[in-house]
């Protein structure tokens, strides 16, 4: 199956090549002079190798210690080139998808993940011959070998084929031929479900990629004449944020030995968003949550342990807690990393009295904004969830 599908992406890529020249030569015909080409997005495509080394984060997934993972990835970018884009962030980013393999190692444990979604890479400084950047990817990834009690209680690292797949790295840009560029990066890799069906202790890697990217037309930086920026001639944004989200999470059932199943988690949080700079803002907030994972423990405890009778009570599922951090101000959508601690949690299913929350939302319509939430404690995800903002600027 590793070589099936390492064939099948090489053969896709190499099968493009004769469309590239020709798309090249084209383009070569029809502008002999780049200060005729009209300025429109670049369109790139890629192929990348990856090796990894697993990392066992905790005890219950400590056999991956060792595992190397190898994958292959077949990338479309679009490389933005606007007024707009670059009032935004003063940059020329590349946006686009995705789709890999990935051959864990471990098959007999872990097996095969074939996955797929969006990228998005931010060039630091402007288009040269040698450019550093960061590159952030976020799927989802079907996995072969989930966790199951009786034919396959070794796997602890997920419990579902569908998982979600992020990835964040950094690396080094620069051309090696005409058309054709080579990228090196190092990153940090993660596939689980978010804590919908535990066992959820992920799969985790670090990675070392090499890949080629080719332009299938020329990329156009051209000269700005921007009379009014409004960075630099409006007040810096500020919003009131009001935010409801809903989600769902694993009982925790390995923990307390309920049986396996689902909990809503919903809540509302208040933020206040304060630009600093171009492309980010600081984040202050506070957030009030339902824990629906208390009622199947309160369940589970009064039925095998009725001797206790702090579970005889009414439960009571609300926790209280602020939040800071920052966001990421790009353009209609907005990247934001927070961190939260607990004043009021009365009922404890968890040791960790702080949290981290990562967010991605877009701009709808008008002041109303939509996207995903995701939280975990360190290095253990809590829940997935969706949000609907309204902002008041």
């Amino acid at each position: 199956m590793c070589r099936f599908s390492f064939k099948v992406l090489i053969t896709v890529f190499i099968s493009v090549l004769p469309l590239m020249a020709q798309i090249e030569q084209e383009n070569n015909q029809i502008n002999s002079d780049p200060s005729e080409y009209k300025i429109e997005p670049g369109k790139i495509l890629g192929l990348t190798f990856l090796t990894g080394y697993m990392i066992p984060h905790s005890m219950e997934v400590n056999n991956v210690r060792g595992a190397n993972p190898r994958g292959i990835e077949l990338a479309y970018y679009n490389h933005l080139n606007s007024d707009d884009v670059w009032l935004d962030c003063e940059c020329y980013p590349r946006f686009g998808f995705f789709l890999s393999y990935y051959h864990l190692d471990l098959v007999d444990l872990l097996g095969h993940s074939f996955s797929g979604g969006l990228n998005f890479t931010y060039f630091l400084g402007l288009p040269k011959d040698f450019n550093f950047h960061l590159k952030g990817k976020a799927g989802l990834a079907y996995l072969t070998k989930p966790h199951d009690k009786i034919n396959h209680p070794r796997n602890w690292s997920y419990a579902t084929h569908l998982n979600f797949f992020l990835s964040a790295g950094a690396g080094v840009t620069f051309p090696i031929y005409k058309q054709t560029e080579l990228q090196i990066e190092i990153s940090m890799n993660h596939q689980s479900n978010a804590a919908y069906l535990e066992p959820n202790g992920g799969v985790n890697y670090w990675g070392l990629s090499a890949g080629l990217n080719y332009k299938l037309n020329p990329v156009i930086y051209p000269v700005r004449h921007i009379e009014n920026d409004p960075y630099l001639t409006s007040p810096k944004k500020t919003r009131w944020d009001f935010s409801f989200s809903y989600g769902i999470s694993s009982n925790n059932f390995n923990i307390f030995g309920s049986p396996p199943g689902q909990v809503p988690m919903y809540g509302f949080t208040v933020n206040r968003s304060i630009q600093t700079f171009r492309i980010l803002a600081l984040l202050f907030g506070a957030e009030i949550e339902r824990n629906g994972r208390v009622f199947p423990i309160y369940r589970f405890f009064r039925e095998h342990y009725p001797e206790r009778e702090q579970y005889h009570k009414e439960p009571n599922p609300w926790r209280f807690s602020l939040l800071g951090g920052f966001e990421f101000l790009m353009g209609k959508t907005l990247l934001s990393v927070q961190f939260g601690g607990y004043l009021y949690m009365p009922f404890r299913d968890i040791e960790d009295r702080t949290y981290q929350r990562w967010g991605l939302v877009y701009n709808i319509f008008d002041d109303f904004y939509a996207g995903m939430n995701f939280k975990s404690y360190r290095n253990s995800a809590d829940h997935f969830s969706l949000r609907l903002t309204y902002s008041i600027r």
